[in-house]
């Protein structure tokens, strides 16, 4: 293979990896084809020049953001006590804010059904 060819190869796979490392679902084959890129690009990195060392920045790119979103889905970054940075809901506290919220709209939804159709009685979806 042409030494110039394996640094296009290592480019051409380093920006795939750096395309798959942002979704949670594609992140570990970015995970892997920035290290294949990276191996590539180290490789070529005496007759590629310029364009292998671009190659492994962006492989190393690719693999580190890969890595962070594998860490974050997993739930590396949580507090120290191992919750969520934000508090949960208490119980019955979701409920509520869904019935205050229905009872300030009431108006307008009746309204509403009796613009849309005057025949129409008025029923909560859920």
């Amino acid at each position: 293979m042409q030494p110039a060819r394996r640094a296009w190869i290592a480019l051409g796979f380093a920006l795939a990896a750096l395309f798959a490392c942002w979704s949670p679902l594609a992140a570990p084959f970015g995970l892997l084809t920035g290290l294949g890129a990276a191996v590539l690009a180290w490789r070529a990195r005496r007759e590629g020049g310029r364009l292998a060392l671009l190659a492994l920045g962006l492989a190393l790119l690719g693999v580190a953001g890969s890595g962070w979103v594998l860490g974050r889905t997993a739930g590396l970054g949580s507090g120290p006590d191992g919750l969520s940075r934000l508090p949960p809901a208490r119980d019955g506290e979701t409920a509520r804010r869904l019935d205050a919220a229905a009872a300030e709209s009431q108006a307008e939804r009746r309204r509403a059904t009796e613009q849309a159709d005057p025949t129409a009685t008025s029923r909560p979806r859920n």
